[in-house]
């Protein structure tokens, strides 16, 4: 039995979740298991999804659909799109949503829009995902195309990193891997020697260690990184080579 996930922007409040999970119980039916990722993505926050695209669906079996609609673009010329990564099916808009696994699989199938402009998360893209779910998706008829969504910062140029997602704690998680950074990082004007976990600083003070997602991530001990750094989104992340120079 196949497995959808739902990642939006949506809120609980107002039914359009209500509303797609009703179009894929109708077409799906008992054929498919329905779980909700996250349907409180800060509103029109493309790169928030990218990194929940990017972790938390990617620890699904194979053969799981991942629907994600975050979709400030909707009706206008970005496309619909199903991209086929680690195993795993992605649905959603073509905006950046999927720029995490672009590395991995640039390339996607198109999925056709023949639908009003305002709401492709209930009639564009519930339907793929129900029909890929009970395999009435005619995939060799759709075409390939190249991804065309990016992240406001673009690739991770090789050799740095950048803060790409806060998380509910006001950790600072980068795109920077393990292997590239290092003994120690720089960020926001600071130094920071790579640890091993929270409890190796006292409370209060930041802290650089490697997170669940295998890439460097800072924080503060039992208080808020986004808070102390001023450090948003974007901001470079680089390896330490020695006390007090860069690589």
């Amino acid at each position: 039995m196949p497995i959808i996930t739902l990642t939006t922007d949506f809120g609980t409040s107002d039914g359009y979740v209500g509303a797609m999970k009703g179009v894929l119980a109708a077409r799906a039916g008992a054929a498919a298991t329905i779980i909700d990722l996250a349907h409180d993505v800060p509103r029109h926050d493309i790169a928030h999804a990218a990194w929940i695209v990017a972790t938390a669906c990617t620890r699904f079996p194979a053969g799981t659909i991942h629907v994600v609609v975050v979709d400030p673009g909707v009706g206008g010329a970005r496309r619909g799109v199903i991209v086929h990564a680690e195993g795993m099916w992605f649905v959603g808009p073509d905006n950046g949503v999927f720029a995490h696994l672009a590395p991995r699989r640039g390339r996607a199938l198109l999925v056709p829009v023949d639908a009003a402009p305002t709401f492709h998360g209930r009639d564009v893209f519930a339907p793929a995902a129900a029909a890929l779910a009970i395999d009435e998706l005619e995939l060799a008829q759709l075409p390939w195309i190249d991804l065309a969504g990016t992240l406001p910062w673009g690739a991770r140029p090789s050799g740095e990193g950048r803060v790409v997602h806060v998380d509910h704690y006001g950790n600072l998680v980068t795109d920077l891997p393990r292997v590239e950074a290092g003994a120690a990082i720089a960020i926001a004007g600071r130094r920071l020697t790579v640890t091993r976990t929270y409890e190796d600083v006292a409370r209060g003070e930041l802290v650089a260690y490697v997170g669940s997602a295998g890439t460097i991530e800072i924080a503060v001990r039992e208080g808020r990184a986004d808070r102390v750094l001023d450090a948003p989104r974007g901001t470079r992340v680089v390896p330490v080579a020695e006390e007090g120079g860069f690589r």
